[in-house]
């Protein structure tokens, strides 16, 4: 029953909000318009170098003006889009784009997010109840120990050195909230700690001898800092969340197996920690592998489309994410074993 009312609760606190943020037009600077017209002017095809066409669209957006002191006022503007849509949006009446200097820029999509947040909290309620909620608890924590950590680092303080230090925090506290203060929980800390360390070591070792060679860092050509100053905390702090995710799961299962069996035997205990993580070894490397690799697949189709080498592409454009993906993997393979020697030594201290 109480479960019931808290859904109910949070349907209509999902309700209200997304009614507020379909209404909050005075809250933005930049002139909102809403489109009531789309009119198609003109339509080409233009030729690139290798002999694709592509439609080009010309087409007279008019909408009225929700904010500011235009607000209620008619404007028409004129809009330029592509088929494939790779630099330019495709409208549609109804929607809410934002305007400046007489120019399109942008899609409204507070609505939209708004939408997936509440389906978020109410499902995440559902399915974990009171610790669902408090693990949105944990993501908004850690958000804002990421901003302090950015805001340090833009201060002059050492990013590796920083990424570590959140490291810690981040493990600490998520894990707490997931598991409580138990034995289990400090078992998994101590697992992520262990692992990362290690994996730090070996990432640092690699790095020495091969100074980078073989990354391509091109996707990071925008930064105004050396790739090879944020490579490192981007990969520790990449692999920390699979990391986590294994040393719970295996602390989780070890304290289960002795809570079933109190007289289980290191041994047994063993066998089965090893067969457990055989099973979630391949499905922990299968989300990094969607995660990092797949990442780059709208870039990926362009860049075929228009002539690139499916091999060539790869090998050059997709190192970094292969890198990504190859750190990450590592780091979980290398936590199951050690998750599982700590986990048995805590929970079953002194015993042979």
């Amino acid at each position: 029953m109480k479960k019931k009312i808290v859904v109910l609760f949070l349907l209509l606190l999902s309700i209200i909000s997304i009614i507020f943020v379909s209404n909050n037009d005075f809250l933005y600077k930049d002139e909102i318009m809403k489109i009531t017209n789309i009119k198609i002017e003109k339509i080409e095809k233009v030729q690139n170098t290798i002999g694709i066409e592509e439609e080009y669209y010309m087409e007279n957006i008019t909408g009225i003006i929700t904010n500011g002191k235009s607000k209620n006022t008619k404007k028409t503007i004129e809009y330029e889009r592509t088929y494939s849509s790779v630099t330019t949006d495709k409208y549609r009446v109804g929607d809410k784009v934002f305007v400046k200097k007489n120019e399109i820029t942008g899609l409204k999509r507070d609505v939209y997010i708004t939408f997936l947040i509440v389906s978020f909290i109410i499902l995440i309620y559902i399915v974990g109840e009171y610790k669902g909620l408090l693990s949105i608890v944990s993501v908004i924590f850690n958000i804002i120990i990421f901003y302090i950590g950015l805001d340090l680092y833009f201060k002059g303080i050492n990013l590796l050195f920083l990424c570590i230090i959140e490291s810690i925090v981040f493990s600490i506290f998520s894990l707490f909230i997931a598991g409580g203060i138990n034995k289990k929980t400090v078992s998994a800390i101590v697992s992520v700690f262990a692992s990362v360390i290690i994996l730090l070591i070996l990432v640092l070792i690699v790095v020495t001898f091969t100074k980078y060679d073989g990354i391509n860092f091109n996707e990071l050509s925008y930064l105004t800092v050396p790739p090879e100053d944020i490579i490192i905390p981007e990969l520790l702090i990449g692999s920390l969340g699979a990391i986590m995710d294994v040393a719970i799961t295996m602390s989780s299962s070890i304290n289960e197996l002795i809570e079933k069996d109190k007289n289980i035997s290191i041994k047994n205990l063993t066998i089965s920690s090893k067969q457990i993580g055989k099973d979630i070894m391949s499905t922990m490397t299968n989300v990094l592998f969607f995660t990092y690799i797949l990442s780059g697949l709208p870039i990926f189709i362009l860049a075929i489309r228009n002539g690139f080498g499916f091999y060539n592409y790869i090998s050059s454009s997709f190192s970094l994410e292969q890198t990504r993906f190859l750190v990450g993997s590592i780091g979980i393979v290398m936590s199951i074993p050690l998750s599982t020697f700590i986990s048995i030594k805590i929970f079953k201290r002194g015993a042979k």
